[in-house]
C-alpha cells in the first residue's frame, strides 16, 4: 500500500479529502485501490484529533475490516499484516490489550522473512508496548530488543523510531525497579541521548531527556552515597528536556518536567536549592488547571507545601515571595530575565484584584532584599514590564508604588530613586515617558 494521499491544510481537510476517494472509488471494478482507500481512510481516522477519539477507532477498525476482507493473507500477506497492526494499535487504545497482543503477534509473523525488517520493528515495537502494559517485563524487553536489532538507523525516520523504542525500553527497565532496573534504563536512555545528534527528533530527545531524569531521581533514592551526584544528573537531563519543552510550545510537558525538576532539587537540603523546587513547583501550579489536572495539580500544591515548610524551619519568618525574590536576586541577568518574565506573564490571566495582590507582594519582597540583589531585580523588572500589554503594565507599576509605599520614608526615597534610575538607564525616550507618565498618573512624586 502506498503512502501517496491527498494533501491537505488541516486533519479534518486531510479526512474528508480520504473519504471522498474511498467514497469514489467501485469496489466491484477495483477492489484493491478500494481497499487500500479503505486502509489509508481508517489511519487518518485513527489519527484524527477529535472530542471523540475513542469513535474515531471503532470507526477505523470498521475500515480495517473492508480492507483486509480484500487484502487476504494469502492475497496479500505484508498489506494483510500492515492492517492488523493498525488494528492492533486501535485497540489497544480502546483498552483491549489481548486481542492488540494477538493481532501484533499474527502481523510479526507474516512479515518475518519478507524483507520488510523496519515495518516489522514497528510491530516488535508495538508489542513490546502492550506487553509492558500487561506488566510482562521480561516479553517487552525481549520485543524492544528484536526491535532495535531490525533497525539500521539509514534515515531520520528510522532513528528517530530508534530513539522512540530505545525510550520504551529504558521505561521498561526503570518499570523493573531497584538498582539494576535504573543502571540499565540509564545505560539505555543514556546511549540513544548521545546518538540522537543531528537529528531533527526534538520531541523524542527531550522525551528521552525528562525519563532519565526521572531514572537519575529514583536513584537518588536507592543510592544515599551517591545521592549528590544523582540529584545532579537528574538536574541537567531535566534542564535538558525543557529547552524543547517551553511553557508556549508544550505547556502540559512543560509542566510536568518543571514539577519534576521542582523534585530534584527538593532532594537537596540547602536554602537556594529548596527555593528553587519551590518556584519549580509553582510554575507547574500555574499550567495545570485544577478542574482538568486534578491529580498532578494536587501534588504540586503538596510538594510545593512540603518545601516551603522545609524554608521556614531554615528561614524563618520569609514568606514564599522572600524565597522567589532572594531566588531571582542570587541569579545572572539572562536566568534572572526568564525567571521574572515567565512569572509576569503568568499574571496577565488574573483577575485585577488578584494581580495586584500577587505583584504587590512580589515587589515588596523584592525591595526588601539586600540592595544589590533589589538593583538587579528591579532593572530586569522595567526591561520586563516593557513587553506587557497595557493593562499588566498598570497593574504592575502601581503595584510597585503601593509596595513603595509599605517603607518608612527613607527606604521609600531609596526605591524611588532606583526605580528612576532604572527607567532612566534602560527605556529609550518614549517609552519612558510613558513609563512616567503612568507613574505620575498613579500618584508618584519622581525623587
Amino acid at each position: 500500500m502506498s503512502n501517496d494521499g491527498p494533501s491537505a491544510f488541516s486533519a479534518h481537510d486531510s479526512v474528508a479529502a480520504l473519504r471522498q476517494r474511498f467514497e469514489s472509488i467501485d469496489p466491484s471494478t477495483d477492489a484493491l485501490t478500494w481497499a487500500a482507500a479503505a486502509y489509508r481512510l481508517g489511519m487518518a481516522t485513527a489519527e484524527q484529533p477529535t472530542a471523540y477519539p475513542q469513535q474515531n477507532l471503532r470507526d477505523a477498525l470498521g475500515l480495517y475490516q473492508q480492507a483486509a476482507r480484500v487484502l487476504t493473507v494469502q492475497r496479500a500477506p505484508v498489506e494483510h499484516a500492515r492492517i492488523l497492526n493498525a488494528a492492533g494499535s486501535a485497540h489497544r487504545m480502546l483498552g483491549d490489550p489481548s486481542t492488540a497482543r494477538r493481532l501484533f503477534s499474527e502481523a510479526l509473523g507474516l512479515m518475518s522473512g519478507k524483507g520488510v525488517d523496519v515495518e516489522e520493528a514497528s510491530v516488535l515495537n508495538n508489542l513490546g508496548l502492550v506487553l509492558t502494559e500487561g506488566g510482562r517485563l521480561d516479553d517487552a524487553i525481549e520485543a524492544f530488543t528484536r526491535s532495535l536489532d531490525m533497525l539500521p538507523g539509514e534515515d531520520d525516520e528510522q532513528v528517530r523510531t530508534i530513539l522512540a523504542t530505545k525510550h520504551n525500553l529504558g521505561q521498561v527497565h526503570l518499570a523493573r525497579g531497584g538498582i539494576d532496573g535504573c543502571n540499565a534504563a540509564i545505560a539505555v536512555l543514556s546511549d540513544a541521548a548521545d546518538n540522537a545528534g543531528g537529528t531533527q527528533a526534538t520531541m523524542h530527545t527531550a522525551m528521552i531527556d525528562h525519563t532519565l531524569g526521572i531514572v537519575w531521581k529514583t536513584r537518588a533514592d536507592l543510592a544515599p552515597s551517591e545521592r549528590a551526584r544523582c540529584l545532579d544528573e537528574a538536574i541537567a537531563a531535566f534542564e535538558r528536556c525543557l529547552t524543547t519543552f517551553t511553557s508556549v510550545g508544550f505547556p502540559m510537558q512543560h509542566a510536568i518536567a518543571k514539577h519534576n525538576l521542582g523534585h530534584a532539587y527538593a532532594g537537596r537540603d540547602d536554602v537556594a536549592s529548596l527555593q528553587r523546587a519551590l518556584a519549580y513547583y509553582e510554575d507547574s501550579l500555574n499550567i495545570f488547571d485544577p478542574r482538568l489536572h486534578q491529580p498532578q495539580w494536587q501534588e504540586a500544591f503538596a510538594n510545593a507545601e512540603a518545601v516551603e515548610a522545609r524554608l521556614q524551619d531554615l528561614v524563618p519568618g520569609s514568606t514564599r515571595a522572600d524565597h522567589i525574590a532572594t531566588l531571582a536576586g542570587s541569579m545572572d541577568d539572562n536566568e534572572r530575565l526568564m525567571f521574572l518574565r515567565q512569572r509576569l506573564v503568568q499574571m496577565e490571566r488574573l483577575p485585577k484584584t488578584n494581580q495586584l495582590e500577587r505583584l504587590t507582594a512580589m515587589y515588596y519582597a523584592i525591595i526588601t532584599q539586600p540592595a544589590e540583589s533589589f538593583v538587579a531585580s528591579i532593572r530586569t523588572m522595567i526591561t520586563v514590564l516593557m513587553e506587557l500589554p497595557e493593562t499588566l503594565l498598570e497593574s504592575a507599576l502601581e503595584s510597585q508604588l503601593a509596595a513603595h509605599a509599605m517603607l518608612d520614608n527613607h527606604d521609600q526615597r531609596a526605591a524611588d530613586f532606583i526605580l528612576d534610575e532604572a527607567i532612566n538607564a534602560l527605556l529609550f525616550g518614549p517609552q519612558r515617558i510613558r513609563v512616567r507618565d503612568m507613574l505620575e498618573d498613579i500618584g508618584w512624586n519622581r525623587p
